[in-house]
């Protein structure tokens, strides 16, 4: 069931009218600045009334106009775009905008919407969940099958409600924003009429730059890093890397990948090209340990206690943390890149965060800037050793299944006692990563045709 009434904290939810017409909802993030979706201002001239509703009448309405060049309809691609910019006359400090937050991964996060369809004038609240990508945007479903995201959701704030929070304070923070929603054309499924989809944060703040001021917290991507040292005229990404991490980001591998891209190098703008794909990307040159493992704390927007507990692990100081029940449909393993841990405050220091961070089974990437270092060796050792060897024994646990009831020679034995043997080796890590390879062709043979 829907929530009506919505508490005061989460007063940033406005109601769009034109006349005495309900076009949608709208999101209020500065006393006189809203947001909302482009397609909910057509057939207007411009000119319209924001309600709070929220607050009951105790904040009059406002005059509101789309701001010059800030109307972005949905653009050449299907899933795109449909952002709007609304400038509010007279601005009204005594209502709370929305604290707005970018998280590093959208994939079954739990948000509440807020929107205003017919029949509820005092608006209606919605659980849902972030399914997917579809382009831009993420497909929203309602957690109720009765539920619909009719019209009247249309500019509707996206908050995260990971946790069931009881009380209004703090107010949920806002991830995005509805942006669509399946019209009943009398052609459409029941069960599709329920989706609907968000436009996020980050790309509202792409399309409107004014918004950016306005989010709060680190960006999850280091803007140092697309800040490339310029490469020499001609140079070109590296394609082996980019395949590589094209591959690693799509989930195919070992979970930790260690490279080495000097600033500047063919191998730096592989990966520097790829950080889209990355739900976090730091830069580490210069910092200290205690600074990067705070980063990634911060970055991640774990609730506490533990977003903390989290810290205090990647810090070498506390117990490894019960993440799984933090309350949210925790969004591990989330793909983070780390770069310049060779050029670190505390190199080593800076290793060991990494490694208590793959150790909780996080997607990590290493950069280094320094290739051919004993440093590397070592971050081949704490770093990426003890993940490949995790991955290796999955390998292994799959061979031993797949080869159970066939006859034949098996493998799955001699491929273990490579796997207890490998410490002995002068390369532990070269060890691994060929029987890694060796392990997925025996998979893929043994899952052929029998």
């Amino acid at each position: 069931m829907g929530d009506r009434a919505a508490a005061e904290g989460n007063g940033w939810r406005l109601r769009l009218r034109a006349g005495g017409k309900v076009l949608g909802a709208g999101i209020l993030i500065a006393p006189d600045r809203a947001l909302t979706s482009a397609h909910a201002l057509d057939g207007t001239d411009g000119e319209l009334t924001v309600d709070y509703a929220d607050y009951h009448g105790a904040v009059p309405p406002s005059r509101a106009r789309p701001l010059p060049g800030s109307v972005r309809p949905c653009g050449t691609e299907p899933a795109d775009g449909d952002v709007a910019l609304l400038s509010l006359d007279p601005p009204r400090t005594k209502a709370r905008p929305a604290p707005l937050r970018l998280i590093p991964r959208y994939t079954g996060a739990k948000v509440l919407i807020g929107g205003f369809p017919a029949k509820g004038d005092e608006g209606l609240w919605v659980r849902a969940r972030v399914e997917g990508p579809y382009g831009a945007w993420w497909q929203l479903t309602p957690e109720n099958q009765v539920m619909v995201l009719e019209a009247g959701f249309s500019g509707a704030g996206v908050a995260n409600a990971q946790l069931d929070q009881v009380s209004p304070e703090p107010p949920p923070e806002v991830l995005g924003m509805v942006v669509s929603r399946f019209y009943d054309d009398g052609q459409v499924p029941q069960f599709e009429k329920r989706h609907g989809h968000m436009i996020p944060l980050d790309r509202i703040a792409e399309l409107l730059p004014e918004v950016r001021g306005l989010i709060e917290g680190p960006a999850p991507r280091d803007a140092a890093l697309s800040a490339v040292v310029p490469a020499r005229p001609g140079t070109g990404a590296d394609p082996v890397l980019a395949a590589r991490l094209a591959g690693w980001a799509a989930g195919a591998g070992p979970p930790v990948l260690l490279v080495t891209a000097p600033e500047g190098s063919a191998r730096d703008l592989a990966f520097t090209a790829g950080l889209g794909r990355m739900e976090i990307a730091l830069d580490a040159a210069g910092s200290r340990a205690d600074d990067l493992a705070y980063a990634l704390g911060e970055r991640l927007r774990l609730p506490e206690p533990y977003g903390s507990a989290f810290t205090a692990w990647l810090r070498g100081g506390g117990p490894r943390p019960a993440l799984r029940d933090s309350g949210r449909q925790l969004d591990l393993p989330v793909r983070v890149a780390v770069a310049g841990a060779d050029t670190a405050a505390e190199p080593l220091a800076a290793l060991g965060v990494l490694a208590q961070l793959a150790a909780l089974g996080v997607r990590l990437l290493v950069v280094l800037r320094r290739p051919g270092t004993e440093f590397v060796k070592e971050a081949e050792r704490r770093v990426e050793c003890p993940a490949l060897r995790a991955y290796a024994r999955g390998l292994v646990r799959r061979v031993i299944a797949l080869e159970r009831g066939r006859t034949g020679p098996r493998v799955a034995n001699a491929r273990n006692a490579a796997l207890t043997a490998h410490d002995c080796a002068r390369d532990p890590v070269a060890v691994l990563r060929e029987l890694t390879g060796l392990l997925h062709a025996d998979i893929a043979r043994l899952e052929g045709p029998r």
